[in-house]
């Protein structure tokens, strides 16, 4: 393959071009999974589409390599589908409109897509190209962004006869990822007694601006967790006088660290000021705890409409006692990679709903008996607090290989062609690469991408001058991957 930078660079954004004509929300792949079939089909290659829409497609060796091991490229199909305020997009039917500009790949108005249209981008253009390479296999998932399904029902036998996989869903050029974490949905229900308030005097207390954050990438960054803060608060109310809760909330996703929530009480008091003593308590608490981080929160406590009803005071203090109870950031680190969250867990969303009050927590690691564990801690503490707990199914960890061949082949290779190194590391976040693993431990797997910028927002862009390197190195590793 002794194309020129420019004919690299214009044949992978012409498979981009092709990808963002098709709608490919999340759940609904098939049309952009038919057309890359028939593509595939177009220059020689043999196809599988299972019934979830994931694409197999297998290239021969080129002549001479027949012996080599089969070495896999793997992205997903699915993107996630955002738009500015103000401008009109169905993610359903709209393609997305591409603007070059020299420097950046960017859409009007919406989402790229390039998380990880540009992963099967080069994936695509790759098997057209003739260079010296062992028998090729591309992966092309369903749904990564929202369950990964695809990944998860994808047949082990796809993974069994190779020997490496190439994953191209990450975002930094000069990153290679190790290893990623696991996690597992636990989920807390409280059912409510209610009753109408005795107190006729109702206040809202409200924590909301702090910086939040991914509960995976940001969870050792040291931000504080709203739905902690307030449990905090309503104790230290309680400590003042008595009261009825009413509601307690946080909306935000589990994987994300809650940066806003708040709770509606009744009292007997009708003067806001011994609520202003609370308001400075949990002010003067964030700024000595959190005040290089935590710099835009609000907190405060006004009068509100009387509630039609209010818990019972045990429903108030086994919610209360389960949120303050539990073990939420940072709880383990790594004893092999230097910096890297092991262990960790997030709380919230929190829900007031018709007849309960549901709790989320969110545990990480790439360690799956640590997963399992922790989830195991949250249901004995449901029990003690008189929550009922579930654990769902664990999203299996994809720990790091230190015997990997790949790393060494990846991280010799960028720094022949770019002269400087690129930086190996593990990240506390999701990766399809984990479902691989769990369904062939032996397979040695690393994962890259060139810089992608803001991904799931209207200002995701793609930098361009990283691309052509990124397909080069993917290339330059094939062709030493002879044993």
């Amino acid at each position: 393959m002794s194309l020129t930078d420019k004919e690299i660079m214009d044949g992978v954004l012409a498979e981009f071009s092709n990808l963002a004509a098709i709608p490919r929300k999340s759940n609904h792949e098939e049309a952009v999974s038919n057309f890359l079939k028939e593509r595939a089909l177009s220059f020689g290659c043999k196809v599988v589409q299972d019934e979830k829409f994931n694409l197999i497609i297998d290239k021969d060796a080129a002549k001479g390599c027949e012996t080599w091991p089969r070495v896999i490229i793997q992205g997903h199909m699915d993107m996630v589908c955002v738009a500015a305020k103000g401008v009109q997009y169905d993610p359903l039917t709209s393609p997305i409109k591409i603007i070059n500009d020299g420097e950046f790949l960017r859409a009007d108005g919406t989402s790229l897509g390039a998380d990880d249209g540009i992963g099967v981008a080069v994936a695509m253009y790759l098997l057209q190209q003739d260079f010296n390479h062992g028998p090729i296999r591309a992966i092309f998932t369903v749904d990564e962004e929202q369950g990964m399904t695809g990944a998860k029902a994808l047949d082990e036998k796809y993974l069994l006869d190779a020997k490496y996989l190439i994953n191209c869903d990450s975002e930094a050029f000069d990153v290679l990822t190790l290893s990623s974490a696991g996690s597992v949905n636990v989920d807390a229900e409280r059912r409510i007694t209610w009753h109408k308030p005795e107190h006729r005097s109702a206040y809202k207390f409200v924590v909301k601006d702090l910086h939040g954050g991914h509960s995976g990438e940001a969870i050792n960054c040291g931000y504080a967790n709203a739905v902690k803060i307030i449990a905090q608060a309503i104790n230290s109310i309680m400590k003042k006088t008595e009261i009825e809760l009413a509601s307690i909330s946080s909306l935000k996703a589990r994987n994300v660290i809650p940066s806003e929530a708040e709770f509606v009480f009744t009292s007997p008091l009708s003067n806001v000021k011994v609520f202003d003593v609370v308001v400075a308590e949990i002010t003067d608490y964030l700024k000595a705890g959190y005040g290089n981080v935590e710099k835009n929160f609000t907190v405060t406590c006004v009068p509100c409409e009387l509630p039609e009803r209010v818990m019972s005071e045990e429903d108030a203090s086994s919610i209360v006692d389960f949120i303050n109870l539990s073990m939420t950031g940072v709880l383990k680190m790594s004893q092999v990679e230097e910096g890297l969250v092991e262990l960790s867990a997030n709380i919230g969303p929190v829900v007031t709903k018709e007849n309960a009050v549901e709790i989320s927590v969110f545990p990480r690691s790439a360690v799956d008996a640590l997963t399992r564990e922790i989830a195991n801690i949250y249901i004995q503490l449901g029990k003690r607090c008189g929550i009922r707990v579930v654990s769902g199914e664990p999203a299996p960890g994809w720990p790091a290989n230190s015997d990997s061949q790949l790393k060494h082949v990846v991280l010799e290779t960028f720094k022949e062609q770019n002269g400087f190194d690129m930086k190996a590391k593990s990240i506390h976040a999701g990766l399809e690469c984990s479902y691989f693993y769990a369904k062939n431990p032996n397979l040695d797997i690393i994962s890259i991408g060139p810089n992608n910028i803001d991904i799931h927002s209207p200002n995701e862009r793609l930098e361009l001058k990283t691309l052509v390197p990124h397909v080069k190195l993917i290339k330059g590793v094939m062709e030493k991957l002879d044993k």
